[in-house]
């Protein structure tokens, strides 16, 4: 049998078992005597074992079965849980990782001292079992386990109460596995309701419109049935109205209002076809009271002839970037068409191109939300990286991880691991005094680093916080005139905020020795670059002897963007609207002369001002404007103001990559975008502009 085609969900779902196997033993080696962490590793690792098995990933599968054999002899008592054999297993799970990375090559890997290290660490504590016994008894164990959580389902007594369904319509037939489904939601306390559909006879895409009605009936309920059926649904082979057979909670008029809300749907019939009655919800009430923990366990088990709908899918990220491209040349051409129906100024093409921009933006809604990611996938991993700084660096770290469920396109998330493995490195190496420092300085002996992440408005704020010693601006400037990064009169005028943000500069670092964790003054810089180079900002503050906190603003998307539209000696540019504070009108007479330096006074601050047309090197008018437009940019905390010649509104841009060679590591451009008109306008990236 060729097993090549299983290889990546192979990799998928054993990767899954790996990050379980390292959350339970950081939460063990926290708490050794909590042994529900031992059994979570156990049952991982005994999956993780028939997994690469089945596969004949032999090396995989001799590794995991040593590690059981010791697990299940800890969860006996017969070894105790101590630094070094927490030691042992994590550089077992180091091991299965790269394992499983590379099981596409061919190269063995030795696990013969792993093998003698862990046989070392049962033979140590074994007080009779040799390890033959101990491996029978674990596989009694599994099969004693395995029995406990697939109880027995008790056979329907003869007086049970059944629930009564109402006959639903004559070209309807309801089959034995449906009112079997029927009868157990409604043991559940649900109703069931048969909901006919009326689509308007100007409905053109019939199955998109019963596809939206399906994914609304979904999230209030359980589909039980579909007439026509779901395919025959998504190949509109029906006329105009559907009817769904679904469980729910939910009462009539909120079905129908949902539904309504979906346009071109010109009626909603509800009708109920059965539901519990008080006795038999009181009856189960009783039951629970009596033995809940029976009943939570029995509840859990499905009736073999009961199929669980399929709720989720694993799709390649490959098929959904082009998914995502394609949904961005469906968006440009949409820009099209409404730029000719402008033009034209014809009606009926109006009506018509307005369904089409609520369709593309449902269309690209979903696509977006499909991408979307939990970063808990990238935070999960920090846990393991700090344990394993902190035990090298002799501290004490306690990482608190906040906001794990906050999403994220995938396209994002893939880039600021590496950023964030800089900051977490810093906050342990730079920020955390010494366990002999803090109690001198009255602090406790473990130190806090906090990772957080929030959502804010079409973006994602990601907090990386320590309670270390802090960062002192003075320092800071001390250490860029050593380092001929600035001059002592340049560092001088900078203000403590600015002192701070030096950190970013290429080559500077803050410590004394150079250790395998930084010092080489490569980090900061290559965080910023890359929070940049993702239409981000990083921004910094701290407290001497309190700590420091360093934010990450990130879109949530890289893909799809809002943009100001504004033109520069005739050609269009696109500025990213998450750096636009606002736009003003001003005179040119207002503008005055600092060091050179162009500046305007806007609600009590002074602004620095920039002509675009002098950036970008474009020619300009002979005569100067006395009305001139700014668009005022935010830059590292700082706000600066761009001279433009016309502001053409706000748009929403696909990103196209500069791949080519003598474009793509160009300093000040972002990507570029197709307008309506077919023409290409570039999209200034602020970050490295100015």
């Amino acid at each position: 049998m060729d097993m090549s085609e299983y290889k990546e969900i192979f990799k998928a779902e054993s990767e899954e078992h790996l990050q379980q196997l390292n959350d339970s033993l950081l939460g063990l080696e926290q708490n050794p005597n909590e042994l529900e962490y031992i059994n979570t590793m156990f049952r991982s690792a005994h999956t993780l074992k028939g997994m690469s098995a089945t596969m004949g990933f032999n090396t995989i599968s001799e590794l995991t079965h040593e590690m059981e054999n010791l697990m299940d002899m800890v969860r006996k008592s017969q070894v105790e849980v101590s630094n070094s054999l927490i030691d042992i297993l994590f550089e077992c799970l180091d091991t299965l990782e790269a394992l499983v990375e590379t099981v596409d090559s061919e190269e063995e890997v030795d696990i013969g001292h792993l093998q003698a290290t862990l046989t070392q660490a049962m033979e140590g504590s074994m007080p009779v079992q040799d390890i033959k016994g101990s491996v029978a008894s674990s596989i009694d164990t599994i099969e004693n386990e395995i029995s406990k959580e697939i109880p027995e389902v008790p056979e329907a007594e003869e007086n049970e109460s059944k629930p009564e369904i109402v006959p639903v319509a004559d070209d309807i037939e309801l089959s034995d596995n449906d009112k079997k489904a029927i009868k157990e939601a409604v043991n559940e306390g649900n109703r069931i309701v048969s909901m006919k559909v009326i689509l308007d006879e100007s409905c053109v895409l019939k199955s998109a419109r019963s596809t939206l009605v399906l994914i609304n009936v979904s999230k209030m309920g359980e589909i039980i049935k579909c007439v026509p059926t779901e395919a025959e649904l998504e190949d509109e082979k029906f006329d105009l109205d559907f009817t769904v057979i679904f469980a729910t909670k939910s009462a009539d008029e909120d079905i129908v209002g949902t539904i309504k809300k979906i346009s071109e749907i010109k009626d909603v019939i509800p009708s109920t076809i059965a539901e519990s009655d008080g006795k038999q919800e009181a009856k189960k009430e009783n039951e629970e009271k009596e033995d809940s923990e029976a009943k939570k366990s029995n509840s859990a088990v499905k009736r073999p002839d009961a199929v669980k709908s399929i709720q989720s899918v694993r799709v390649n990220i490959e098929r959904l970037d082009n998914l995502m491209n394609l949904v961005g040349e469906l968006i440009i051409n949409k820009i099209r068409l409404n730029q000719l129906a402008s033009d034209l100024n014809a009606k009926d093409l109006d009506e018509s191109l307005a369904n089409l921009d609520r369709l593309t933006n449902e269309i690209q809604t979903e696509v977006m939300e499909s991408r979307m990611v939990p970063i808990d996938q990238i935070f999960s991993r920090f846990p393991r990286m700090v344990r394993d700084l902190a035990k090298s660096e002799g501290k004490q770290i306690n990482l608190i991880i906040e906001g794990k469920e906050i999403e994220l396109d995938r396209t994002v998330l893939d880039e600021i691991g590496d950023p964030l493995v800089h900051l977490l490195r810093n906050a342990v190496d730079h920020g955390i005094e010494s366990e002999k420092e803090r109690k001198e300085l009255g602090k406790p002996p473990a130190g806090m680093v906090r990772l957080a992440a929030s959502r804010q408005r079409n973006s994602v704020l990601i907090e990386v916080e320590d309670d270390g010693k802090g960062m002192d601006p003075a320092h800071l400037r001390d250490i860029a005139v050593k380092k001929g990064i600035m001059t002592r009169d340049e560092v001088d005028k900078l203000s403590d905020n600015d002192a701070l943000n030096l950190i970013f500069m290429p080559g500077f670092s803050g410590a004394k020795v150079v250790t395998d964790i930084s010092g080489r003054g490569v980090g900061m810089d290559a965080v910023k670059t890359k929070i940049e180079a993702l239409g981000g900002s990083v921004k910094i503050s701290s407290v001497v002897g309190q700590g420091s906190i360093m934010k990450l603003q990130l879109p949530l998307t890289v893909a799809i963007i809002q943009s100001l539209m504004v033109t520069v000696t005739g050609e269009t540019y696109a500025i990213p609207l998450g750096n636009v504070i606002r736009d003003v009108g001003i005179k040119a007479s207002d503008i005055k002369t600092i060091e050179g330096k162009e500046v305007i006074m806007l609600r009590g601050e002074v602004l620095p001002l920039l002509r675009l047309h002098d950036v970008l090197e474009c020619p300009t008018e002979e005569e100067e404007k006395q009305n001139l437009i700014v668009v005022v940019v935010e830059k590292m905390g700082s706000n600066i103001g761009l001279v433009v010649d016309e502001l053409l509104g706000q748009q929403e841009v696909i990103i196209k990559s500069l791949d080519n060679k003598l474009l793509k590591n160009m300093k000040g451009f972002a990507g570029a975008t197709i307008l309506g008109d077919g023409s290409v306008a570039l999209i200034l990236d602020i970050a490295t502009l100015i």
